[in-house]
């Protein structure tokens, strides 16, 4: 295997999709029905439906897929030493965050609401709900922090690592097959931290790990399949928008997406130097992922959607682009300063994650090594 490519292409990759989960909050989860554009609302349909609700949801899903082949990257022999170590690891980088960054979402809901209503303004929904649910729900049924359902799910499959071990090693690439199958088939348990998408994706990614296979390889091997069918795909989820079969079609695209995303990051990668400039950000990716969500990105919304301009399709259209990359600004530019007057409980807060921009230089260095 070439894991010093693959290392470089999720790296690469980490930013790009951080900024695909923004986008995947811009809308309401409600699926409307998409028109071929006739006009710029229609067209501001399509474009957002065919964003935030497709593409961007390739993203937690290659995050299952590469955290899978991370945890079992180093097995060797001793699984029962092997698993004790990975827990603790887990434990700081994941459970740490988890609590942090929702007990954090908890106290900014209810600091934003009080001081507002102090001053006259109402209560808004986030409150209400917080106030009428119980730990469970606020911590894990349904996080506070929405987007940490990731982490839950990943933390679940930390603990359920053991099983996916022996379940792949005896069954390999046909408890694969069979678990695609049921992810496809929209089979799912509905029981919060046990979603299909987190076991199959997360499984298929402990599968390459496991079985010493090349993750780039692979997918490089059916490349052209995958981009047809994702296209494919793609457009008949579109078509059939919040209709009966449009899951069916949807995982499929996403399936085929996954492993179209790592080819394209490949080729980049390979291709253009400048690619090498997106390496080292995976604190910083962490931090705009716990945080954005945390009204940031929904004052952006609120203030942009009260514009005049949003009132017709091409003003839609160009703030739907706009929010996002507000949004990825406003982030870093709060993690630079947290990260100049609180370093500490800043990588604590990330579970130890810390600024890494060695990678580009090390890279670059590797290249010219490799010319002489």
């Amino acid at each position: 295997m070439n894991n010093s490519e693959l290392s470089k292409v999720i790296d690469i990759m980490r930013l790009p999709l951080i900024f695909f989960v923004i986008i995947a909050h811009l809308v309401p989860f409600t699926l409307p029905v998409v028109h071929f554009p006739s006009n710029a609302n229609a067209l501001y349909t399509l474009i957002s439906e065919t964003f935030s609700h497709h593409l961007a949801k390739l993203s937690v899903r290659c995050y299952f897929l590469v955290s899978g082949y991370y945890f079992f990257n180093r097995y060797k022999d001793d699984l029962l030493a092997f698993l004790k170590r990975q827990f603790k690891s887990r434990f700081r980088t994941l459970l740490i965050p988890y609590v942090v960054w929702n007990v954090l979402t908890v106290i900014a809901v209810f600091f934003k609401n009080y001081t507002f209503n102090y001053l006259g303004m109402p209560l808004d929904d986030h409150v209400s709900i917080l106030e009428k649910g119980n730990l469970y729900n606020i911590f894990w049924g349904l996080p506070a922090n929405f987007p940490l359902w990731y982490i839950r799910d990943l933390l679940c499959m930390i603990v359920l690592s053991p099983l996916i071990y022996f379940f792949i090693k005896y069954l390999k690439r046909y408890g694969i097959i069979i678990l695609a199958v049921l992810y496809v088939g929209s089979f799912d348990t509905n029981v919060p931290g046990l979603s299909l998408t987190a076991i199959f994706f997360f499984s298929l990614g402990a599968y390459f790990s496991i079985e010493k296979k090349d993750i780039l390889y692979v997918f490089n091997k059916i490349k052209s399949p995958a981009y047809l069918l994702m296209i494919c795909f793609l457009v008949l989820s579109l078509a059939n928008n919040g209709q009966q079969y449009q899951e069916y079609f949807l995982r499929i695209f996403i399936l085929t997406g996954v492993v179209s995303i790592f080819n394209l990051f490949s080729y980049l990668s390979e291709r253009f130097a400048v690619m090498n400039l997106l390496q080292g950000f995976s604190s910083l990716s962490f931090f705009i992922y716990v945080v954005h969500e945390i009204y940031i990105i929904n004052w952006l919304k609120g203030y942009f959607y009260g514009l005049t301009m949003y009132e017709n399709g091409g003003g839609k259209i160009l703030i739907y682009f706009a929010i996002p990359f507000l949004c990825l600004a406003i982030c870093a530019g709060l993690y630079y300063l947290l990260l100049k007057i609180a370093p500490k409980l800043l990588v604590f807060s990330l579970g130890g994650r810390m600024p890494n921009y060695n990678n580009r230089e090390n890279d670059r260095e590797k290249r010219i090594e490799s010319h002489h």
